[in-house]
């Protein structure tokens, strides 16, 4: 019998992208699936359209937008799966990536996460087989890729022993950092190439030039930060911390500057208040991570690329641009 697979798609004001995605995730070729629907409090009636159209469809009503990672975590506590299957909203899946994926990972019971590549919403382009990151965990770099985003196909297994996704991890960079926690564990995250779906992703780089809001790149900073004291070694992060803090000082210096003096406090200075008031927490995660690991940096390093890739990405395109809204 096949193996159970639960889909969990978490929401948040994108009903018009929820037909598309379910109905091909229904037309897939490996048909024992649950979906697990789980709203972050949407204003467009989304829950009210998958309860009087899908009603097979397991919707769960968080009543606010608990963010991504928290979400994430309620539609697996009330998963059945053998697999759980993170599936963003604004997506197409081709009709044979479950079977692809399943068969991949029951092929290899060493692979805990596996991934796909991502074609554009229309099919004419692709984004990415997986992301490749520097040594900080930026996602910018030339080395494997280290993560697999929008679409994470995770052993249930794994996904509890490693204490799936991060809470405090609203948005962004919450999947780099659960598929680093499944290197540490011991597990592989491979992509499966032939599998792919289609993605709406909002493109930061148009015309030549890369475009960010303050708030986003204060998640991501704070973010990036969590991760690596959580995850590397001690002997690690005593030689990549400072030489990240020592960027982020290059950024805030440029930024300055430039008379941004928004992006410099709303950005930089407020994620870094963010990990001081959580770092208790913080070192309670990384002391249970690291006491439990049985893979050493190296299973992650060997992978990332030892150039910054912020600073990679400035000499490619200069300085990013911010939008008006944060």
């Amino acid at each position: 019998m096949e193996p159970l697979v639960s889909v969990i798609i978490v929401n948040y004001n994108g009903r018009r992208y929820l037909k598309d995605c379910f109905d091909s995730l229904k037309a897939n070729t490996h048909k024992n699936i649950e979906i697990i629907f789980v709203d972050n409090g949407s204003r467009d009636s989304s829950i009210e359209y998958v309860r009087e159209n899908y009603p097979e469809i397991k919707a769960i009503d968080m009543g606010e937008n608990a963010g991504l990672a928290i979400a994430s975590n309620r539609g697996a506590s009330i998963a059945r799966g053998e697999y759980l299957f993170f599936f963003n909203n604004d997506t197409k899946a081709d009709e044979k990536m479950l079977s692809l994926l399943v068969k991949a990972a029951e092929a290899d019971p060493s692979v805990g996460i596996c991934g796909c590549t991502t074609l554009t919403y229309d099919g004419k382009a692709v984004i990415n087989s997986g992301v490749a990151c520097d040594i900080y965990g930026y996602p910018y770099g030339d080395g494997e890729p280290l993560y697999v985003d929008a679409a994470i196909f995770i052993r249930k297994s794994v996904f509890e022993e490693i204490g799936g996704f991060d809470p405090e991890m609203f948005l962004y960079g919450e999947d780099r950092d659960i598929c680093w926690r499944t290197f540490l564990y011991g597990y592989k995250v491979a992509v499966v190439p032939e599998a792919f779906f289609f993605h709406d992703s909002f493109c930061s780089m148009k015309d030549g030039a890369y475009t960010t809001n303050v708030w986003k790149r204060q998640v991501g900073e704070r973010n990036m930060i969590r991760s690596l004291l959580k995850n590397y070694s001690a002997g690690n992060l005593l030689w990549i911390l400072p030489r990240y803090f020592a960027l982020s000082l290059m950024e805030l210096t440029a930024f300055a500057a430039l008379g941004k003096f928004n992006v410099v406090y709303s950005a930089y200075l407020k994620a870094y208040w963010w990990n001081i008031k959580r770092l208790g927490d913080t070192l309670r995660l990384r002391k249970k991570i690291q006491s439990e690991r049985r893979a050493d940096d190296s299973t992650v390093l060997k992978r990332m690329g030892r150039k910054s890739g912020k600073l990679e990405l400035f000499k490619k395109i200069g300085m990013p641009g911010f939008a008006s809204t944060n």
